[in-house]
C-alpha cells in the first residue's frame, strides 16, 4: 500500500503539471482567436469568455491520454535514474506488478476522459451553439464599437453610434443603414441599385426586453427614417420621436450536428450514417487511447541510470505521434467512404495494442534470456 501511494503520488504530480502546462498553451491560443474575433465585432467579450471556459474540458478529454502517457513516462523513468526502481524490484515488486499499481490511476483517468468524451462535451457544444445562435440576436448592438462604421450580411446593414455607455444599452447619435430586401436580393449587374434601402438617424437610442413576451427591441428616438432606391426621387421621410425595431431571435440549428448529438443518438444512428459512427468511434478512442498509451509508458519507461530520465522521451512521441495522426486519418478515411465503419477505427487501436505486446514480449524475453546468460556463466566457475 505505502508503494502504490507512492508510485500514484508521482504519477499525478507528473500528470498534473503536464497537462496543465498542455491546457494553458491551447487555451492561450483559443483565447486570442476567440478575443481577435470579439475585438473585430463577431460576438461580445461576455460571451468569448464563455467560450473560452466552454473549451476547457473539451480539450481536457483530449490532453488526459496524453498526460497520463507523459506523467507514467517521466514519474517511472526518474525512478529508474534514482535507481529507485533497482531497490523496489530487490524488494520482490515485478514488472507485472508495477502494472498491477499504474492500473488504479490508469482506471481513475479513464473515466474522467470517458465522461468528458461519451456525456460532458456533447452538452457543451450543444449550450456552444445556442450561445453563438444568441450573441446573434443583438449583436449589431452588443459588439458595436463607437466611432467605427460595422459591416453585416455582406454589407447590407451598416451600423455606426458616435458613443454607448459601457453596457451597451445606452447611445447616442445612432446612423443605421439596411437594405430592404436582404433575404432575396434583386440586384443584377445590369441594374445593382433597384433594391430600396431604409436609412435612419437618431440622437439617442436604448435596449429593453418586454417584460409580457421576453423580446428585445431597440428604441431610436428623436430621429429620421428614409426609405427609398438610391439615385431615384421616389422615397419616403419620416420624422419620429420614438421609432422601435424588434431584434430578430436567432435559432441555432444542431439536428445534423454529430459532434453535438449525444451519445446514445449516436448509437441508434451509426448505422444509417457514416459520419454517426465515426464521431461514435471518435469519442470512444479518447479512453481507449488512454489505457493503450498507459500499458506503453511502462515499458517504455524503463531506462538505464546512466540515459537520463529523458532518454525514452523522444520514441515516446514519436510513437503518440503516429497514432494521432492515424487516429485523424482514419476518422476521415471513414466520412469519404475509403473504409468501411465496421473497420473503423479498430484496426488502429489492434496496431497499437500489438505494439504494446511486442515490446512487452522483448523486454520480457531479453531479461530472462540475461538472467539466464547470468546463471550459465555462474555455473561454469
Amino acid at each position: 500500500m505505502i508503494i502504490f501511494r507512492y508510485l500514484s503520488k508521482e504519477i499525478f504530480a507528473a500528470l498534473s503539471a503536464i497537462t496543465g502546462i498542455l491546457l494553458l498553451i491551447f487555451i492561450s491560443n483559443e483565447f486570442v482567436r476567440y478575443l481577435t474575433r470579439a475585438a473585430t465585432g463577431k460576438f461580445s467579450g461576455s460571451t468569448a469568455l464563455q467560450l473560452i471556459i466552454i473549451e476547457i474540458p473539451h480539450l481536457l478529454g483530449i490532453l488526459l491520454p496524453l498526460g497520463l502517457f507523459l506523467g507514467i513516462l517521466f514519474a517511472y523513468s526518474r525512478l529508474y535514474t534514482d535507481n529507485e526502481m533497482t531497490v523496489l524490484y530487490a524488494c520482490g515488486l515485478s514488472r507485472l506488478k508495477l502494472l498491477g499499481l499504474t492500473l488504479p490511476v490508469t482506471g481513475v483517468v479513464i473515466t474522467v476522459v470517458a465522461l468528458l468524451s461519451l456525456w460532458f462535451t456533447p452538452h457543451l457544444l450543444v449550450y456552444r451553439e445556442r450561445l453563438l445562435a444568441e450573441s446573434g440576436t443583438a449583436m449589431e448592438l452588443e459588439t458595436t464599437l463607437p466611432g467605427r462604421f460595422q459591416e453585416n450580411n455582406n454589407g447590407q446593414q451598416i451600423f455606426y453610434v458616435e458613443s454607448m455607455t459601457p453596457d451597451h444599452m445606452h447611445m447616442q447619435n445612432i446612423f443605421m443603414a439596411q437594405s430592404g430586401d436582404i433575404k432575396n436580393n434583386k440586384n443584377t449587374p445590369d441594374n445593382p441599385a433597384i433594391t430600396p434601402w431604409i436609412i435612419l438617424t437618431a440622437a439617442n437610442g436604448y435596449q429593453t426586453v418586454d417584460k409580457k413576451t421576453g423580446d428585445r427591441f431597440f428604441v431610436a428616438t428623436q430621429g429620421n427614417r428614409y426609405q427609398g432606391v438610391p439615385g431615384s426621387k421616389d422615397f419616403q421621410i419620416i420624422q419620429f420621436g420614438e421609432y422601435r425595431a424588434r431584434i430578430e431571435k436567432h435559432i441555432a440549428d444542431i439536428s445534423g450536428e454529430q459532434d453535438a448529438m449525444s451519445t446514445f443518438a449516436l448509437l441508434y444512428d451509426k448505422k444509417d450514417r457514416v459520419d454517426a459512427a465515426s464521431e461514435l468511434q471518435w469519442r470512444f478512442s479518447a479512453p481507449l487511447s488512454a489505457l493503450l498509451l498507459a500499458l506503453l509508458a511502462v515499458p517504455l519507461s524503463r531506462v538505464k541510470p546512466r540515459q537520463g530520465k529523458y532518454a525514452a522521451l523522444l520514441p515516446a512521441i514519436l510513437i503518440y505521434i503516429i497514432y494521432a495522426n492515424l487516429i485523424l486519418v482514419g476518422r476521415n478515411w471513414i466520412e469519404q467512404g475509403h473504409i468501411s465503419p465496421a473497420l473503423g477505427l479498430w484496426w488502429i487501436h489492434g496496431l497499437m495494442f500489438l505494439g504494446v505486446i511486442l515490446i512487452w514480449i522483448y523486454q520480457t524475453s531479453l531479461k530472462t534470456i540475461r538472467a539466464l546468460f547470468i546463471r550459465r556463466l555462474e555455473g561454469l566457475r
